[in-house]
């Protein structure tokens, strides 16, 4: 078999084991939370009869491994149940629109940081100990020790509050689209900005200063090639390889990251519904969102190791001779 198509099969094999154990331990979780979601459903003034009927009638009296196959089974054909905060409307009538908005907020964040990380990483780099190295660090530093809800805090403020170039709440109007409403997506997107860009400039930084100091890229200059030459033929390509491995992992954190982002200014997203589903216990929307989360994650690290094979063969020869 083809040694790059039995690297994806294993790769493949190996996300699908991952999502159904994490599947499992995402239901256990949920589980074990305090509260009874019959109660709830019914209301603190229910009685003890109805209660029970109730739970009954939904299987929750089941033992938990055939509740588990029963919700497992649901999601394998897309059915992800009923909320119960929102009195039975279906969870896929809810969510997927809230992770279409988070999908355009996640992307949008990632067409800023990633080119500006990049950028002024390899600037950083290959002006080593100079004064644009110095400032490009330390903003990278400042950037990584805020968090989100800081930033967005200082974003808001500035931006919305004193020069009121961008709306202080991120909502989208009744009957209107996110689409007629793109400017709501700024701040949002500045505040994941902020933070993932002093991890992907560092690492593209350290990279690039490993890269420029080999054999190699001496050899190429001493040769008399134009400088920007040999770091855009030469070392870049090299110099790239721990950065899309950052860039991949901290894809599935950005969307974790987005709860807090997405409640902060009241963005709705699938952060702001997977907030709401905790605070009123509404557990099939939990696991839903929660496994939505893990199973991005999953992809993106999957696709991460995927391309880092191809820009380095290596790994893939290694991966379909185990």
């Amino acid at each position: 078999m083809n040694k790059t198509l039995l690297f994806i099969l294993k790769k493949l094999g190996s996300l699908l084991a991952t999502l159904v154990i994490m599947s499992f331990i995402i239901f256990m979780l949920v589980e074990i939370m305090p509260g009874d979601v019959a109660q709830m459903i019914l209301g603190q003034s229910a009685t003890p009869e109805a209660v029970s009927a109730l739970r009954e009638a939904r299987g929750l009296n089941d033992p938990v491994l055939k509740r588990y196959g029963r919700w497992i089974a649901g999601v394998a054909v897309g059915d992800l149940g009923d909320s119960i905060y929102m009195q039975g409307v279906a969870i896929n009538s809810i969510l997927w629109r809230r992770v279409g908005h988070s999908i355009i907020l996640a992307l949008t964040a990632f067409i800023m940081f990633v080119p500006l990380s990049i950028f002024f990483g390899v600037l950083a780099g290959v002006k080593e100990n100079k004064l644009s190295d110095s400032i490009i660090s330390f903003f990278g530093l400042a950037t990584m020790a805020l968090p989100e809800f800081v930033s967005g805090v200082f974003l808001i403020t500035i931006f919305a509050v004193q020069l009121k170039w961008f709306p202080i709440v991120s909502v989208i109007p009744i009957g209107e689209s996110l689409f007629s409403n793109l400017n709501i997506l700024i701040l949002p997107a500045l505040s994941i900005t902020f933070v993932m860009f002093g991890y992907v400039s560092r690492m593209q930084r350290s990279s690039m200063i490993q890269v420029m100091n080999s054999d190699y890229i001496r050899a190429a200059t001493l040769k008399g090639m134009p400088r920007s030459y040999v770091i855009l033929r030469h070392a870049l390509k090299n110099a790239l390889l721990p950065t899309i491995t950052i860039i991949g992992m901290n894809m599935g954190w950005l969307f974790g990251g987005l709860i807090v982002v997405e409640t902060l200014f009241g963005f709705p997203g699938m952060g702001s519904l997977l907030m709401i589903a905790i605070k009123t216990r509404d557990v099939p929307l939990i696991e839903a969102c929660v496994l939505l989360i893990t199973v991005i994650f999953s992809l993106s690290t999957m696709t991460t190791d995927i391309l880092y094979s191809f820009l380095n063969p290596r790994i893939r020869l290694q991966g379909g001779q185990r």
